[in-house]
């Protein structure tokens, strides 16, 4: 008998995004073994690109609400009870309307994000149904805080948690929730998509310079790091260096913009097809990611690794639990420190090339879809 799965996020495809993408790559491994996966969520509520309102294909059923958006969800992230107030109610009722007529097809509701969470919960209690909340970020509780006593009630109330990292399991046991309630995963990336490329034919095939690149795949927020990189990029202008920016929308859109007009080592891409990160990332010869804060286990640091291309990391957070030093450096999310990492490698190609070909190694080891399987044992 097929098992059926209706997952809850506020965020999905065509969005790119870590969120997004995770819920998508657990959409297909869930389908591959024979699970009917149900998702409701929003028409992307940043940027301007719309899917299906439903999209129906094997073992899939994708519905998609209109919502307000107008980037108010990057306005609004600092600000939890806001931000709960504009994702979690409308979400709330279209999903509910579905379930009234849908919950006899349900066995297992997995909620990805605590928002989600707190609707899976009511659900659990209202139709009978096995609730597991899937915890992707860390939140830097404050014990005692009235968003971390709202957390604890509603994860305690769900028949399962899946945390990303064991950084996440552990600020979550430190808020109450019982250490044999949580599993962590790690996360996985479609190793036959992501692979390495000669890097000298990728630059070439997508019009890059055939020097040295650092890639730099975020939306362009300060707290990702993207001004980091750009004082970096200052501090390196003599050398044979080019920074590649992808990101599709955040603030600092207009300034990233603007130093590709006016520096001569920056190249901004202004949004991209999840396909075709791919090229960059094996054309790339570092990917930088210096987050400023408690980012979780980034996938865009996989997707790195996957393509044979080694990661200078924030220390921050869950990115130390992903990589070790024959893959990358770990560094304090700033100027000085990116910009000695990026010389380190630009200067020891022995160092580089080793690097290069344990990342690969390091992602076949690590980020198979097998890892999908401690995900499913919960449901």
């Amino acid at each position: 008998m097929i098992k059926k799965v209706l997952i809850l996020t506020f965020v999905f495809r065509p969005n790119v995004g870590g969120a997004e993408t995770y819920a998508n790559e657990l959409t297909e491994a869930l389908r591959k073994r024979n699970y009917f996966v149900y998702v409701l969520t929003y028409q992307p509520i940043s940027g301007n690109q719309k899917g299906e309102s439903l999209e129906k294909g094997k073992n899939l059923e994708i519905r998609r609400f209109q919502w307000i958006g107008d980037n108010w969800f990057h306005k609004l992230e600092k600000y939890p009870l806001f931000l709960f107030a504009y994702i979690t109610p409308y979400l709330f009722i279209r999903s509910f309307w579905w379930m009234l007529w849908n919950h006899k097809k349900i066995d297992v509701i997995d909620a990805q994000g605590l928002n989600s969470s707190f609707i899976a919960v009511i659900f659990r209690y209202l139709f009978r149904k096995r609730a597991v909340a899937s915890i992707m970020s860390l939140y830097d509780f404050q014990p005692g805080s009235l968003f971390a006593r709202v957390v604890s009630w509603t994860l305690s109330r769900a028949d399962h948690v899946i945390a990303e990292s064991e950084a996440s399991k552990k600020e979550l046991v430190g808020i109450g929730i019982p250490e044999n309630k949580i599993t962590t995963f790690v996360e996985w990336v479609d190793l036959d998509m992501f692979k390495p490329l000669n890097k000298k034919l990728a630059k070439r095939n997508l019009n890059l310079p055939s020097n040295f690149i650092v890639l730099f795949v975020a939306r362009a927020i300060k707290i990702k790091g993207a001004d980091i990189v750009i004082d970096a990029s200052k501090r390196l202008q003599k050398m044979d260096i080019t920074f590649v920016f992808i990101s599709r929308d955040g603030p600092m859109v207009d300034v990233l913009r603007n130093e590709s007009k006016n520096s001569r080592n920056i190249l901004f891409i202004e949004g991209m097809e999840y396909e075709k990160l791919r090229e960059y990332y094996a054309a790339a010869d570092v990917f930088v990611i210096p987050s400023r804060y408690s980012e979780n286990a980034a996938r865009t640091v996989v997707e790195s690794f996957a393509c044979g291309t080694p990661v200078i990391g924030s220390n921050l957070g869950a990115i130390p639990s992903l990589m070790d030093k024959s893959v990358g450096f770990l560094v304090n999310p700033e100027p000085v420190e990116i910009g000695n990492a990026i010389k380190k490698l630009y200067h020891d190609k022995v160092l580089l090339n080793q690097m290069t070909k344990s990342s690969r190694l390091y992602a076949l080891k690590k980020f198979s879809e097998k890892n999908v399987t401690a995900i499913v044992n919960c449901y």
